[in-house]
C-alpha cells in the first residue's frame, strides 16, 4: 500500500475575514506550522524572523503589483483634471508604507504585543514597504495630493511621519496625516466620526476618514492598503490591495 502524499501545502484557500473556518473540516484547515514556514519563504526569511530585504518572492510580488498600478497613475490624474476634480491617494502605514515583518514575526512571532510595537514606533525600526516610495513619489510628481491614514494611534502620529521621511518619503505631512485618538486629553474622536458602537471599526475609522478627506474638495482616485478593511466602506474610485500573510485586522 502506497503511503499518502505528505508534502507541505503551499496554497491555502480561505475566507478572507476567516469564516470559512466554521464549514471547513479539519484537513482543510492550514497547519500552522506549515502556514509559517510558508510566510517566511515568501518573505526570504531563513529562520531567524527577519525578512530579506533585497530578494524574495515577496518582493518580486511587490515590484510586479506596483509596476501595474503606476502604469495608470498619469492617465488617472489627467482624467480627473479634465473634470476639474482635485485627485488624491490614499495610503496605509503597515505593510502598505512601512514594512513590519521583522517586528511582527522577529520579535512578536506572531502574537501581537502594544506594548512593544509602540517601543518600535518611537525608535521608528520600520523599513519602507518594497516598491513603494517610488510609487508614492512618482504619484506626488505627477500632481496626486497623498494622504496617510493608518489605525497607529495619535501619540505615534509624529514618529510615524519621521520614520516615512527617514525611509525616503517626501510626501506625507501632518496635516494630511491621519492617525486614531487615544481618548486621552485633546486626542478626541472627531466630529465626523459616527460610528454604531462607541470604539469604531476599522472599516468605520478608514470609511469615514475617506469622506471626510473627500468632503474637503478631494477626490480619492486610489486606496491602497494590504488589509480588506482598509478598503472597505467605499470613498474611493479605485482599491489596490498589496499582499500580507503575516496578520489579519478586521
Amino acid at each position: 500500500m502506497s503511503e499518502p502524499n505528505l508534502a507541505t501545502r503551499t496554497h491555502f484557500t480561505m475566507a478572507a475575514d476567516g469564516s470559512s473556518g466554521a464549514t471547513q473540516g479539519g484537513e482543510r484547515i492550514p497547519n500552522v506550522d506549515s502556514v509559517k514556514k510558508t510566510i517566511a519563504t515568501y518573505y526570504g526569511d531563513t529562520g531567524n524572523g527577519i525578512a530579506n530585504k533585497t530578494s524574495s518572492p515577496y518582493i518580486s510580488e511587490m515590484d510586479k503589483i506596483v509596476k501595474r498600478a503606476t502604469k495608470s497613475l498619469k492617465r488617472d490624474y489627467l482624467l480627473a483634471i479634465k473634470h476639474h476634480q482635485k485627485p488624491a491617494i490614499v495610503f496605509d502605514a503597515d505593510d502598505t508604507t512601512l514594512w513590519t515583518y521583522d517586528m511582527e514575526v522577529g520579535a512578536m512571532h506572531f502574537t501581537f504585543d502594544p506594548a512593544l510595537q509602540d517601543v518600535w514606533v518611537q525608535d521608528q525600526r520600520f523599513p519602507a514597504t518594497p516598491a513603494m516610495v517610488g510609487f508614492v513619489t512618482k504619484a506626488a510628481k505627477i500632481g496626486y495630493t497623498v494622504f496617510g491614514l493608518t489605525g497607529r494611534n495619535d501619540d505615534q502620529k509624529a514618529a510615524t511621519l519621521a520614520n516615512l521621511a527617514k525611509d525616503g518619503y517626501t510626501s506625507f505631512t501632518d496635516a494630511r496625516f491621519y492617525t486614531k485618538w487615544t481618548g486621552v486629553g485633546s486626542s478626541q474622536q472627531p466630529s465626523y466620526m459616527h460610528c454604531a458602537l462607541a470604539k469604531c471599526t476599522t472599516v468605520e475609522f478608514k470609511s469615514q476618514t475617506r469622506k471626510h478627506i473627500e468632503s474637503l474638495g478631494y477626490d480619492i482616485k486610489l486606496n491602497v492598503g494590504d488589509q480588506f478593511s482598509d478598503l472597505q466602506g467605499g470613498y474611493a474610485d479605485q482599491t489596490l490591495k498589496l499582499p500580507n500573510p503575516t496578520y489579519y485586522l478586521p
